[in-house]
């Protein structure tokens, strides 16, 4: 008897089993999660290790080239994120170079915010340190808000903020400006 009630109520049981899973069952599709290298789950996103760049002029050669030790893609905000940053603009008048802790590549207008540690070197004899800076490689426009510490020759130079340009290799430093000149 005992064997009867168990096989009757079977079918009764399975079938609130169903009704649960169905009432309880998403009703949009998920996506996959991912997690990127601060240990947070995100949702599509990409991360490689040892990661090279290449820009290349309409003539075919190269004109940039960046490395990362990792990047991690975060496709809806169409940004990666880099960390071990080096980047090198090839120019006939010298290289320019920059390097920073971490960086963020915005995807749409290709520019480049170097984070931690900045350094670079934007002509044979003049480099720079700051912590911050912004860097947009088709105009060739360097930006900072952050305090700069720049070297030129002999001369040394901080101050707070900074535009320059690649192309016609002006610096200048916004305000807040003191140092020494050696010509």
């Amino acid at each position: 008897m005992r064997r009867h009630w168990s096989q009757a109520l079977m079918p009764f049981f399975l079938l609130l089993l169903a009704a649960l899973v169905w009432w309880t069952w998403p009703k949009q599709a998920m996506e996959l999660p991912g997690i990127d290298w601060h240990g947070q789950i995100h949702r599509g996103d990409q991360s490689v290790t040892q990661v090279i760049l290449r820009q290349y002029d309409a003539a075919g050669h190269l004109e940039l080239l960046a490395t990362a030790a990792s990047a991690y893609h975060e496709p809806k905000q169409d940004e990666t994120f880099l960390n071990d940053v080096h980047i090198r603009r090839f120019r006939a008048e010298g290289d320019l170079l920059l390097s920073g802790r971490h960086a963020l590549v915005h995807d749409r207008d290709r520019d480049v915010t170097l984070w931690g540690d900045v350094r670079g070197l934007l002509q044979p004899d003049s480099t720079l340190r700051t912590q911050k800076l912004r860097y947009d490689p088709s105009s060739g426009i360097i930006r900072s808000r952050d305090p700069v510490f720049l070297t030129h020759g002999r001369s040394t130079l901080q101050g707070v903020g900074l535009w320059a340009s690649v192309k016609t290799q002006e610096i200048r430093l916004l305000h807040d400006v003191e140092g020494s000149y050696v010509p």
